[in-house]
């Protein structure tokens, strides 16, 4: 059974790779020069959201990360990257999850958008993800 623990874990997994990538990436001006900054260890908050929304046919997912709300938009088939100013070298990372839990997103996508009851689907991913 699919629990809301294992999904936080995943999402808890899906932001360690996130800080994977600003640990290769992120840099800081020192003495007038670019230098590349280790960071041992970086925890921010990232959030998947998906909405019924009307005349909306292209599944996708919308992603709040740290503090901004709706960073970026993410088709879910194909997995891409739609819109957002979510900096592009965490794309990667969220294509490889959508395009991992894409079956169970489209079936969430289908049943929210006939207004069906979601709890269940939620908690599936929860489980997978």
């Amino acid at each position: 059974m699919y629990t809301a623990m294992n999904l936080e874990s995943e999402i808890k997994e899906l932001q360690r790779q996130l800080a994977q990538v600003d640990l290769v990436t992120e840099s800081s001006t020192r003495s007038g020069s670019k230098l590349l900054e280790l960071l041992l260890l970086k925890s921010k908050d990232i959030k998947v959201k998906m909405y019924q929304e009307q005349g909306h046919a292209m599944p996708h997912i919308h992603i709040d990360y740290g503090r901004q709300h709706h960073v970026a938009s993410f088709s879910i088939e194909p997995p891409a990257r739609l819109e957002g100013t979510l900096d592009r070298k965490y794309d990667k990372e969220v294509t490889k999850w959508v395009a991992s839990h894409k079956h169970k997103l489209l079936e969430i996508w289908k049943t929210l958008q006939a207004g069906g009851e979601t709890t269940s689907l939620v908690a599936e991913l929860a489980g997978n993800a």
